[in-house]
């Protein structure tokens, strides 16, 4: 892990206006299968790799923000780029855990092997014909508690990243 740890992660929108540097690797990834995430990704789920909000630093371009209420009530706001409309990393004001950390959409890293989801939520919005992986977690709606999925994250990064 402190081979992993010790590397800077890059990413980036579609066109490259809008480029950014992880100063720590995510802390764990999953699935979203809300309905504002499959709306988002106009797709079936987002794969959201959690980062604490001081490890991404945006390297070239200025994302453009957009607000909106989260299924779980939740007022959130998300980065994009301006010139293509990718999404990068999604945030909520506030107390709490979640407010320190984006949301960052996995599939703007440039190694998207630490994008290798071990959980799946909102299983209750989720499209009926996706079938979990074996070995993945479930949640029915937003986790209460995040350690599982982390601690299944870093069991599982060593042999996925890198």
């Amino acid at each position: 892990m402190a081979e992993v740890a010790s590397r800077q992660l890059t990413g980036g929108c579609q066109c490259g206006a809008t480029r950014y540097a992880l100063a720590a690797p995510p802390l764990f990834a999953y699935c979203c299968h809300c309905a504002n995430c499959q709306r988002i990704t106009a797709s079936a789920f987002a794969i959201s790799c959690i980062v604490p909000k001081a490890a991404l630093v945006f390297t070239k371009g200025a994302p453009a923000r957009h607000e909106w209420t989260a299924d779980s009530g939740t007022p959130r706001y998300g980065f994009f780029c301006p010139d293509c409309g990718v999404r990068i990393a999604h945030g909520q004001e506030g107390d709490g855990p979640s407010a320190a950390m984006y949301s960052l959409r996995g599939g703007t890293l440039d190694d998207r092997g630490y994008a290798a989801p071990v959980a799946h939520i909102w299983m209750s919005s989720a499209v009926p014909w996706f079938a979990v992986p074996q070995g993945d977690l479930t949640f029915e709606a937003q986790p209460k508690d995040y350690a599982p999925i982390a601690a299944l994250y870093a069991a599982r990064l060593t042999g996925v990243a890198g």
